[in-house]
């Protein structure tokens, strides 16, 4: 946490001001509109912390994703979860585009995991814990096909499949 103290004279009495600010925010694109979305096209494709930065996470997929800004080659996006950066090179931007996207928490499982799923009803491809955050890209059913945001296993973060949406949570 970053403290600031700020001194203001107001009508001859001096008061302190103490604002408290945090330093990191884990997803501070989380409910933000992106400005493009964009595909990325040629999978794995590294998402860094800052341009030429440390690795956040790769995207393992030719999929879309919103994009909020651009600075020397790389475009900002929160595919990870929180924000970062990913090569103009690994990405086609959709023209016209405009994404809004809404985040949902998986809830609700009492043992075991959440099946991520390669069709509604087909094989499990990995599990899914409470409290990971996935992207629902379209519905069918009692069916949600989504994209894995974040979670605690690296592992299954940015996969994409099919989950029982009475366990996803959405606001």
């Amino acid at each position: 946490m970053k403290k600031t103290i700020q001194n203001i004279v107001f009508s001859g009495v001096n008061i302190t001001l103490l604002a408290v600010i945090p330093f990191f925010i884990k997803a501070p694109y989380a409910n933000a509109q992106s400005i493009e979305s964009a595909v990325v096209i040629d999978p794995p494709s590294n998402v860094r912390v800052k341009p030429n930065g440390a690795i956040i996470c790769s995207v393992r997929s030719q999929t879309s994703i919103a994009i909020y800004d651009y600075k020397n080659g790389w475009y900002k996006t929160d595919v990870c979860g929180r924000s970062g950066y990913i090569h103009q090179s690994q990405v086609r931007l959709q023209p016209d585009s405009e994404v809004v996207e809404a985040y949902c928490s998986v809830t609700g499982i009492q043992t075991g995991q959440l099946a991520l799923r390669l069709s509604p009803n087909g094989k499990s491809k990995a599990g899914l814990n409470n409290g990971n955050t996935v992207l629902p890209i379209k519905t069918q059913g009692n069916w949600s096909y989504v994209r894995v945001i974040f979670g605690p296993n690296n592992r299954v973060n940015g996969l994409e499949g099919w989950v029982n949406s009475n366990y996803i949570a959405c606001p």
